[in-house]
């Protein structure tokens, strides 16, 4: 039996399994047992508070046959069928079928009759993803629905619905888990799975998924893959590519120190241990905060945290909130750069030398001039990444051309024979990511050099993209030979197999194509790496 994940395997299946939602749970469960049903609900909140599995709670209770107390009774025939198996309830991921045809059919389809259940009920997904022409689709539906329909709109982001779309729905506000709920939750997890973990790891986890139940579980079921006897902090850091409170507090340390040497080192080390940079800065942003309120306020913080703070609370305020400013700029270029590291030393060299004290004309001279090649060296990169992108596309249409060239109907039957030695590293901390995506997928075509893989969901194409180098070698770890590999979405299949199979009867040949080779990327940025050494000093500039 292949491995089901902690988050699949403990979702809740009942309204009283839900954690941490009575007075959705209380009104819906209302709803049902005085037959007061909507015809469309929105739930809207952040992500992993219960949303889609309350829906399809829902679903299954206004078609229970023997209710109780407006939960199912997990008995009659309603109950017991799987609800992924179930033609009357229709769940729509937004994300991938956002378009006005998609809404279209829904609207044809809408007036049938329900097959087997009381109720069709259509769920929607990050419906926020919706275009401005299926949200007018939906609107039309939602305003003469037939009485066997209900609409359950899920979202995470409640202000890009349309406000005529949200009138005619009842909203029901998801709020974050509790610290204390997510933490019972996984004791009990842990105790179902014969699995111990200390306290103060457990609390950790809760606090991390900052009220997201789902990213709680499914945090726990990679610390749990480590199969580590004695499971530390840092290595929960770790995971998610985070640094402790500790390191933040050392970081800020040598910036108002004005020690260049130590935060280059650390921003560094940081790089190279793969850290999210994004998470650094929100965490310094959070720590500046708190400084100004301890400067501000008494006895806010426990003592504890209040002497770690008292060792800045005689720096100019003014300084950190210039320091937050720099921060929140840095990381909005850190997404506008693929050059992540070379962005980030700057602006922590900017903001260290910000902290120096005595005369700094000379300084503010460099920070202004650090400054404008920050900017030449994001747009540089923007321009850059423009062009890769669009060497990748052509590349994946030579690779699906190849793909249909080298095409063998005998290749891909040995090769799908082991195609089920993928879930073998279900398991695995290094392949489990990787083999959990590729079971979702069809091997389609295959030749001698290529294969092409198909996904129901665009998100997992995308996901494939981004891990193609990662995926070619696991493949060629499980067959013991190189492949070129593509993916494509069942719908982009549809086309592709559509156009090959009129160009076979049309005696078009394919032939075989060579890849376009991507553009040299330069080592270093020379403009910037000599106002690094005007700065600091040649000694640190650390080759990539």
């Amino acid at each position: 039996m292949s491995y089901i994940s902690l988050y699949r395997k403990y979702r809740p299946h009942k309204f009283k399994e839900v954690v941490g939602q009575e007075v959705v749970v209380k009104i819906l469960k209302n709803s049902i047992i005085n037959n007061k049903i909507g015809h469309a609900y929105i739930f809207s909140g952040p992500r992993g508070t219960g949303k889609t599995s309350i829906a399809k709670i829902f679903a299954r209770a206004v078609n229970c046959l023997d209710n109780q107390d407006g939960d199912i009774c997990e008995k009659c025939a309603n109950c017991t069928n799987d609800i992924d198996d179930e033609i009357d309830i229709i769940e729509i991921d937004a994300a991938s079928n956002n378009g006005v045809d998609e809404i279209r059919e829904i609207r044809n389809n809408v007036k049938m009759m329900p097959s087997n259940l009381k109720y069709r009920i259509y769920i929607i997904d990050e419906v926020h993803m919706l275009s401005t022409s299926a949200f007018n689709a939906l609107l039309k539906t939602l305003e003469e629905p037939p009485s066997h329909a209900i609409f359950i709109l899920a979202t995470t982001e409640i202000n890009k619905i349309p406000a005529t779309v949200i009138s005619r729905c009842q909203k029901f506000d998801f709020k974050k888990i509790s610290e204390s709920d997510i933490i019972n939750r996984l004791k009990y997890i842990l105790s179902e799975e014969n699995k111990t973990l200390e306290d103060n790891i457990i609390k950790l986890i809760a606090k991390l998924s900052d009220g997201g139940l789902r990213d709680a579980i499914n945090l726990l079921d990679q610390i749990l893959s480590l199969n580590k006897d004695v499971v530390e902090e840092k290595d929960v850091y770790d995971l998610i590519g985070e640094i402790d409170l500790n390191n933040v507090f050392d970081l800020l340390k040598y910036i108002t120190s004005g020690n260049i040497k130590e935060v280059i080192k650390i921003i560094n080390n940081y790089y190279d241990e793969g850290k999210n940079f994004s998470k650094i800065c929100e965490k310094l942003e959070y720590l500046i905060k708190d400084i100004l309120i301890y400067n501000n306020t008494d006895n806010y913080f426990d003592k504890e945290y209040e002497n770690k703070l008292f060792e800045f609370s005689k720096i100019d305020s003014t300084l950190f909130i210039k320091m937050s400013q720099d921060l929140f700029d840095l990381n909005y270029d850190l997404k506008r750069s693929n050059n992540q590291k070379i962005v980030s030393e700057i602006y922590f060299l900017k903001m260290t030398l910000n902290f120096n004290t005595g005369d700094k004309t000379e300084e503010k001279e460099l920070i202004k001039e650090t400054t404008e090649i920050v900017n030449k060296t994001v747009n540089n990169s923007n321009e850059n990444e423009k062009i890769e992108q669009e060497i990748l596309l052509e590349n994946k249409k030579i690779i699906v051309n190849n793909c249909l060239y080298e095409a063998n109907k005998q290749l891909k039957i040995d090769f799908t024979k082991q195609f089920e030695k993928i879930k073998e590293y279900e398991t695995d901390k290094k392949y489990n990511m990787l083999s959990n995506l590729l079971s979702k997928s069809i091997p389609e075509v295959v030749g001698n050099n290529n294969v092409l893989f198909t996904f129901k969901n665009n998100f997992e194409v995308v996901l494939f993209e981004k891990n193609t180098e990662k995926i070619e070698k696991f493949i060629e770890l499980i067959y013991n030979k190189k492949y070129t590999v593509v993916s494509v979405s069942n719908e982009e299949w549809n086309e592709i197999r559509t156009k090959y199979i009129n160009d076979i009867k049309n005696g078009v040949k394919y032939e075989y194509m060579e890849l376009k080779k991507m553009p040299r990327k330069n080592k270093k940025n020379t403009e910037l790496e000599n106002s690094i050494k005007d700065i600091f000093g040649e000694e640190y500039i650390k080759e990539d």
